[in-house]
Order: C-alpha cells, then structure tokens, then sequence
C-alpha cells in the first residue's frame, strides 16, 4: 500500500481487501432471487453501503399471514436440505445396508435419532405449507395475468415435494416404507403414458436395489435442485410482477411500514420457532422406526402415501381397466396446472363464488375418496 493510500484498520478492513478482487456486492445479490433479499441490489457499489442502505429502505411486509407462507417453505427446506445432509454422512444407499445404517443414526450416533425425526416431520410440515400456499394462491385467484408462472411454479413445487417424500420414503427400507412406495409404484404405473415413462427412469416397476439407488440420487440431488431453480423462477417472478395486494385480512389490520432490518429479524424469529416446532414434534411425538422390510411378507394394511389414496380407492375399489383411473389422475394434474389457461374465458369478478362453491366440491370428492383408500383393502 502506497504512502499516500490512508490506511484502514478494525472492521471491514477484511472486507476492503475481498472487495479489490471479488465483487462480494454481486454474490451477496443473490439472496435477492431466493427471497431473503427482496429489493434492488446495486452490484456496482461497495458492500457495506449497499447493505446500510437495504436495511433502512421501507419493504412490503412479507411476514404476515398468508404471504408468510413462502418463506416459511424456504425455512423448512433448507432445515430438510441441512439436516440431509448430516444424514447422509452416515447412510449407505444399498438393500444390504439401508435398513442397518437407518438404525444406526437413529440408535447410536449422537443426537442422530432427533436429526431423523425432525427430518422426517420437516417433510410433512413442508407438504402442508407448499399445499396451503398453493390454496391461497387459488382463493385468492393469484393464477390471472400476470402472474400465471407464479401458479405454474407454485403446483410444480407441490408436485415436486410430493416426489420429495414419495422417493425419501424407500431410503429407510423398512417394512411400511418398502409396501408404502409399492403401493404407490401400483398407482403411478396405472397412468398412461406418464407411467411408464417412470418406471423406466427408477428402473421398472418393482422395488429393488437398482431402484433404491435411483430413488437417492433423486431425493438428494436432482429433487432439491429442480425446487431451488423454482425458488429462483418464483422470487425472479415476484421481483417483476411484484407482490399480491393485502387479503381481507391484512386490509383490516392498521398499516405498518417495515424496513429490511425488520424483516431480517422476522425471519431469523420465524427460522427458530419452526425448528422449536420441529424439535418439540421430534421429542413428544417421535413417529415409528419398523422392522427390516421383506420382500416376499406383506405387512397388513399397507396403503400408498395419503397423497395418492384417491386414486388408490378408485384403482382398488372400482373393477375398471386401471388405465382409466390412471388418466383421470392425469387429467386432473394437468388441468391443475394449466389452471389459469382454461380459466381465462369465464374467470371474471362475477364468477369467483362459482368457481371457489366448484373448487370446495372438487375438494370434498378428494377427501372422500381418500378415506375410502384407507379402508377399500377392508372391504374387498
């Protein structure tokens, strides 16, 4: 350093030397496009005034309910995509030692039992806010112009975290793991088309240990990259399109103005009451570890996740070809996620109450049909 450069000493002297050879303003902007850092980042100018300036600029409250949603699906995957992580380190994806290394985290390494349990009731948590957010987003008719990629992206992380769970669910290679995906493998191979297309990428219909492999390459790599790029689309999206107005709700709440700073602590709040709730869920309701699964033993009542127990009822329950129900399951999957094209026509203001009164009977159909999955094995 020259005689004439003043020297900087104490904080942020680290931080002016980084700056003189990597652009850190331009690595910190991309927490912008995952929805931590929602404002404009100016990459061209040094770190610290940017970040001065993002905590005292005035932000739309993305905190409150039901906006809350999309971070609190960011929150529970990355405490899914930590505590996989740390899981990983001890698993062996094979037939022969599945099930012993599943026990092992679970009995003997240091707190391995509690990372499993909250990894396990993260899932489910996980489901029900990308299914709750995906709901509000057709009550709220969030699917018009221009926000139809928001829905898009919205129904492919549902479908994406219904894969999250269906192929996680083998990994234990259990016995109500094992039946479970078998039971579900039965329903998905009913859909033309579709199915078989994915029985040959997990290596055919039936479970084995070549599937078992698929299933964790899936479930570790390829599953959370392809929600990361629809986290990336999401939040790229809402940075143009902007956020949706206030519900009712939130219109009848007084206006507060909220800064960054706010919201940063907001979310580390919202962070540690979700792993607060996740730890508590862990310890007084540990769900259960079973037996070694075995092939050529059908444990009873095994049912598919409840995810597919509707079309599980109509497969099991009703004597038709099974590639009837299998492409009622597909149309329907596919009417839901061009949702907002084949309602452009006859969506207007004065048709909501029809289409919510149509939506809420689609939806009782669905329970229904779920709960006669549960017993349709009984009744045979």
């Amino acid at each position: 350093m020259s005689a004439t450069t003043p020297q900087k000493s104490g904080r942020g002297h680290w931080l002016d030397w980084l700056e003189r050879r990597i652009n850190v303003t331009e690595l910190f902007s991309v927490l912008s496009h995952f929805g931590f850092v929602y404002t404009p980042v100016d990459n061209t100018r040094p770190l610290r005034e940017v970040w001065d300036e993002v905590l005292a600029r005035p932000v739309s409250s993305y905190l409150r309910w039901p906006r809350v949603l999309g971070l609190v699906t960011a929150v529970l995957f990355g405490v899914e995509a930590l505590s996989g992580v740390l899981l990983a380190c001890y698993y062996q994806p094979t037939p022969a030692t599945a099930f012993a290394t599943t026990r092992t985290i679970a009995r003997d390494v240091p707190l391995g039992w509690l990372i499993h349990q909250v990894h396990a009731w993260g899932a489910y948590l996980l489901i029900a806010a990308v299914t709750l957010r995906l709901l509000r987003f057709f009550w709220d008719h969030l699917y018009r112009a221009p926000r139809e990629v928001l829905w898009v992206c919205a129904v492919a992380m549902g479908w994406v975290v219904i894969q999250l769970d269906f192929t996680g669910r083998l990994l234990p290679w259990d016995g109500h793991s094992y039946w479970s995906v078998v039971r579900g493998l039965e329903v998905i191979s009913a859909q033309p088309i579709v199915g078989p297309l994915l029985s040959f990428l997990v290596a055919g219909p039936l479970v084995t240990g070549d599937m078992l492999i698929r299933f964790y390459v899936l479930h570790t790599m390829l599953l959370p990259a392809l929600f990361l790029g629809l986290f990336f689309l999401t939040f790229a999206t809402l940075r143009r399109v902007g956020l949706s107005g206030p519900s009712a709700l939130e219109a009848a709440r007084p206006a507060r103005t909220v800064t960054y700073r706010d919201h940063l602590a907001s979310v580390v709040t919202l962070f540690v009451l979700l792993f607060a709730a996740l730890v508590t869920l862990a310890t007084l309701l540990p769900l259960p570890f079973h037996a070694e699964a075995d092939p050529y033993s059908t444990p009873p009542a095994t049912r598919p996740p409840w995810y597919l127990l509707p079309a599980y009822a109509l497969i099991q329950g009703l004597h038709l070809p099974r590639w009837l129900p299998g492409s009622a399951l597909l149309l329907v999957s596919l009417a839901v996620l061009f949702l907002p094209a084949w309602l452009r026509r006859w969506d207007t203001p004065g048709q909501e109450r029809r289409i919510r009164t149509i939506a809420v009977a689609v939806f009782g159909v669905w329970v229904l049909l779920a709960i006669a999955g549960v017993f349709v094995d009984r009744l045979k």
